[in-house]
């Protein structure tokens, strides 16, 4: 088969499509990609189209053959060389579905006739019987403590590694950068950042970590834009903001920086700032409709909901979604989402198969906020369980596989060294009776 692909380089691909079609050759479904990228599935499924037509192939296989024959991935990390994409080949997506169907439909009847069995067989009530009742699984754990006990801290993930990075600790603002590997429960130390600032949030795009502006030891904001390079431990100086600012909500999507609002040290910013890393450029959108800072900010199925934050008066509990896709066009891009239960800033926010948590931040009242959790198909908020120790503001949180990590922080007793992890997602077995 690989005689009959196109003998050609990869020049002709933008950097987003070569990045799309290494992730393919090594088996990451259209899911994930979307995840790790932070785009939507659909966008994946247009780059797609786009890559195939250009490299001249028509299943994931052959784009995966591409990739390893154009040196973008080697032949030991491509799984995918045994799929075909379902898109392109009627006959075998719809056998697919029939498998998926009948298989669906057996491991049912399994799990029901099993449920069956273990009641009826398992049990012998008798009046003197005690049916012990299963008690709900510990989901918050304590982990390998943060070396620099600090808050205000940006928290990334790349390659299942988290980074703790600057912050203000008890001696005062840093650039430390800390690694914490979660298969070893450990902390490392690496390249501290240059320009050591505190109130900041970070986010990777192309297998780079951003982390724009913030507040440095002077009390005053800076513009600078700092990119590190986990695979070098290497810091570079990018196009500075347009403005001096921190206490900005920052995300990730479609493979540019959306930084929204902020303080600028006299005033509460309803900005909207985005960043591209290829042309290295800042550009403005069009402005939040609410001015405000330390607000939260998640992506969830192509549009971005920016949360709370602080105007100078009151923590506030507003909800504001942004279409990137419709800024510039005839109506709005901004539109009202369901406001927080109550008044809240300077927490950790985070999504996790499309549902946004919200752990920590600071309130109207004094009186600690608990975990949050919005639904996104019921646009409505819920509690949830609250760890043993007090987690307090201007804390890390960020998704990694089926948990999420909270790290730093500070509460009543100072900054915090904390690092816990909450799993968000349990898969259930259930015993097989013979």
């Amino acid at each position: 088969m690989q005689n009959d692909l196109p003998i050609q380089g990869t020049g002709e691909l933008t950097e987003r499509e070569r990045e799309i079609l290494k992730l393919v050759a090594t088996g990451t479904s259209n899911k994930d990609i979307a995840h790790q990228l932070f785009i939507s599935s659909n966008t994946v499924k247009v780059h797609l189209r786009n890559i195939f037509a250009k490299i001249g192939v028509i299943s994931r296989t052959e784009a995966a053959v591409y990739a390893i024959h154009n040196g973008l991935a080697r032949a030991s990390e491509s799984p995918a060389l045994e799929s075909t994409n379902p898109e392109s080949s009627p006959s075998l997506a719809s056998g697919g579905k029939r498998r998926s169907l009948f298989l669906w439909i057996t491991l049912s009847v399994i799990l029901i006739l099993g449920i069956v069995a273990y009641l009826v067989i398992g049990f012998r009530v008798t009046p003197n019987t005690v049916i012990p009742v299963p008690t709900a699984p510990q989901r918050w754990h304590e982990l390998a403590s943060l070396p620099t006990a600090r808050s205000g801290l940006a928290v990334a993930v790349y390659e299942n590694k988290i980074y703790g990075i600057g912050g203000e600790s008890a001696q005062g603002i840093t650039g430390v950068l800390e690694q914490y590997d979660v298969a070893n429960d450990t902390w490392r130390t690496l390249s501290s950042k240059p320009v050591p600032v505190t109130d900041i949030k970070a986010a990777v795009i192309g297998g780079q970590i951003y982390v724009p502006g913030g507040r440095l030891a002077s009390g005053s904001m800076t513009n600078t834009l700092e990119s590190y390079d986990p695979g070098r431990d290497q810091w570079r100086r990018q196009a500075p903001l347009p403005v001096a600012i921190s206490g900005y909500a920052l995300v990730a999507f479609e493979g540019r920086l959306y930084l929204f609002g902020g303080w600028d040290g006299n005033h509460y910013l309803d900005t909207v700032l985005i960043y591209d890393p290829g042309e290295d450029t800042w550009s403005k959108r069009t402005l939040l409709p609410t001015r405000r800072a330390f607000a939260g900010a998640a992506v969830v199925e192509g549009k971005i909901l920016v949360i709370g934050g602080y105007d100078g008066t009151i923590a506030l509990t507003i909800n504001e979604i942004y279409y990137p896709e419709r800024d510039g066009g005839a109506s709005s891009p901004w539109e009202k989402g369901t406001a927080l239960p109550e008044g809240r800033y300077a927490m950790g926010i985070s999504n996790l198969t499309d549902m946004i948590y919200v752990v920590g931040g600071k309130g109207n009242t004094g009186i600690a906020l608990p975990p949050l959790l919005y639904v996104t198909g019921a646009h409505s908020w819920e509690s949830f369980e609250e760890p043993a120790l007090q987690i307090g503001d201007s804390l890390g949180l960020v998704p990694l596989g089926n948990n999420l990590f909270v790290v730093g922080g500070r509460n009543e007793q100072g900054v915090l060294n904390l690092t816990l992890s909450y799993k968000a997602i349990y898969t259930v077995l259930f015993p097989v009776i013979k």
